[in-house]
This record gives structure tokens, sequence and C-alpha cells, in this order.
């Protein structure tokens, strides 16, 4: 996927939907493109964070414990909240079908942040929706 096809794909992602060409550039340049069979484990519950991923195409399958919480298809995204906390996962994320992700590991994502640190506070509404509605969910 070239690099305006990246910009092209992330300004449809809710994350990055408030960023600019130049910072959506920003983010495409440090990503990776990785094409992961079904059934491959992206995620898992209680291992500490190092990676994100937007979902290109295909399916992935949110867990917590044995109960699937959630879906995520293309322009979804997983693993954001754990990357800018550091904090443990809270859920396991599987490949449900044959997916197309960007990757964007920690370290790739601090550079992104000192190079344009105003993307994280665009991200901030859309990461601070995704803490009530996962609080709210495990109220129930």
């Amino acid at each position: 996927m070239a690099r305006n096809d990246h910009r092209d794909h992330l300004r449809r992602v809710p994350l990055f939907a408030d960023l600019g060409d130049h910072e959506l550039d920003v983010v495409g340049a440090a990503t990776t493109e990785l094409d992961l069979s079904a059934g491959h484990t992206l995620i898992r519950e209680g291992e500490i964070a190092h990676e994100m991923f937007v979902v290109v195409s295909g399916e992935l399958e949110v867990r917590r414990g044995d109960e699937v919480v959630a879906t995520i298809g293309a322009g979804g995204f997983a693993g954001e909240m754990a990357l800018l906390t550091r904090a443990r996962r809270d859920a396991t994320v599987i490949a449900t079908t044959d997916v197309s992700v960007l990757h964007l590991d920690g370290r790739s994502f601090d550079s992104v942040l000192d190079e344009a640190p105003q993307i994280a506070v665009k991200m901030l509404p859309v990461v601070a929706a995704r803490v009530v509605a996962n609080s709210t969910h495990h109220e129930h």
C-alpha cells in the first residue's frame, strides 16, 4: 500500500479522522502493513502493550476471558488504549478471517508523537469515548 493509500485509509479511521494530511502521512509512514491468517492472535489479554492495529480488510474478534465482546472490521482499530497508557491488555484480539492490518508499534508511535505531538490531542476524544463505553460494558 502506497503512502497516499495509507493516508486515505487512515482518514476513514475514527481514531485518525481529525488529522490533517501531514499528520496522516506521519502516522502512515510509521505503520507496517501485515497480512495475517484467520485464527492469528494479535493481542493477548494480560500482556504489556507494545502495539496497535488498524484493520484494512477482514475481521477481528475481541474477547475478555471466554466472552466475545466486539468484532472489528475494516476501518476499526485495536490496541490504542494500552499503547497510549503502556498498560496491560484488557482483551484478546483474534483474526476471525484472513486480515490485512496496519501495525503501529510503541517505538514508532513515540516517534510519531515526537514529530507531531498534536496527534495525541486529536486522538483523545475517540480514546475517551472508548474508555467510557468499556466502563459501561463492564458494569453490566
